[in-house]
């Protein structure tokens, strides 16, 4: 089945034929590039938004203009996305393109890092924001947890390596976040957020929970029980400090510069590290527990509640 690997885009003359977006100028030409991306369909399409993005990414831009034009390029890229074909497993358990990113997988790439530059721009130039500069801010933390999410699924459910960075960055966005909010100076009254607002920190557990399960046992997010828990069991999930835990066994450990999920220790915990300690619910745990024919995913051990 034909995927959108290098060796299946269009040649580099037909690609600066719909490869022209400029972003100097009044977006009603952006939005008339878009325009004319719909007629040339995902082959073309692709392609052209993986350039006019790393353009972008290059480009110097006021935080509100870069944030103008991703607001405009987040719908097109997400629909060529779902127009795209899937990298599905041959008969010898091969996945097309199984040796490099798909186009679906660089465009995701490119969305979370320019709106990740996006964020930072923005805080750097509005650090006491008003209103309309926050709720630009909420738009863009929102669409990094969006855009990494379907990252990560895509990569569970095709059996897909994940772009370079793409667990790297998220931990780093999370650190980001929580070291800003208990100084920044509009946050020092802000009321407590409830059910059903959008957190991060439980976006950000979720896709831990999913990344630590994928790797401990690949059937869990077959599950439809499994994925309708993990909202659930990542408000219950806590993040530690690594030095309140060492000394404890088989833990799960989340490394900020590490490029990957939570990962278990086999032994104890001596020596502290940048990051966390992850501590999901024992229902979690006991999901990831039951194995094949009653196997334990932990090296045949039942994970006591002694290390959670």
């Amino acid at each position: 089945m034909l995927s959108f690997d290098a060796q299946s885009i269009p040649s580099p003359l037909a690609i600066r034929e719909c490869a022209r977006p400029r972003f100097d100028t009044d977006l009603e030409a952006l939005k008339d590039w878009l325009a004319g991306l719909r007629t040339r369909g995902g082959r073309q399409a692709g392609p052209a938004l993986v350039l006019a993005l790393e353009s972008l990414r290059k480009a110097e831009l006021s935080a509100s203009r870069r944030l103008s034009i991703l607001s405009l390029l987040k719908v097109p890229v997400l629909k060529t996305c779902a127009g795209l074909p899937k990298p599905y497993t041959d008969e010898a358990g091969e996945t097309d393109g199984a040796r490099g990113l798909t186009m679906e997988q660089r465009l995701g790439r490119l969305m979370f890092v320019n709106l990740d530059r996006a964020l930072h721009q923005l805080d750097k130039e509005h650090p006491v924001p008003n209103e309309r500069r926050q709720h630009q801010r909420l738009w863009l933390i929102r669409n990094l947890f969006r855009f990494a999410n379907r990252q990560i699924r895509y990569a569970i459910l095709w059996k897909k390596t994940p772009p370079a960075g793409t667990w790297r960055d998220l931990h780093e966005l999370h650190l980001y976040l929580t070291s800003r909010r208990p100084t920044s100076l509009w946050d020092l009254d802000e009321r407590p957020e409830t059910i059903g607002e959008f957190d991060h920190e439980i976006e950000y557990k979720t896709l831990l929970l999913l990344g630590l399960a994928a790797k401990l046992k690949d059937s869990a997010p077959q599950s439809e029980y499994f994925m309708d828990g993990l909202p659930a069991w990542a408000v219950q999930t806590r993040l530690e400090d690594p030095h309140t835990m060492l000394g404890r066994l088989r833990l799960f450990i989340v490394e900020v510069s590490a490029d990957e999920p939570p990962r278990q220790l086999m032994g104890s915990l001596d020596t502290a590290f940048r990051g966390w300690v992850l501590r999901p619910p024992y229902p979690y745990i006991h999901e990831l527990e039951s194995g094949p024919f009653g196997a334990s995913v932990f090296g045949g051990r039942p994970l006591g509640l002694e290390s959670l």
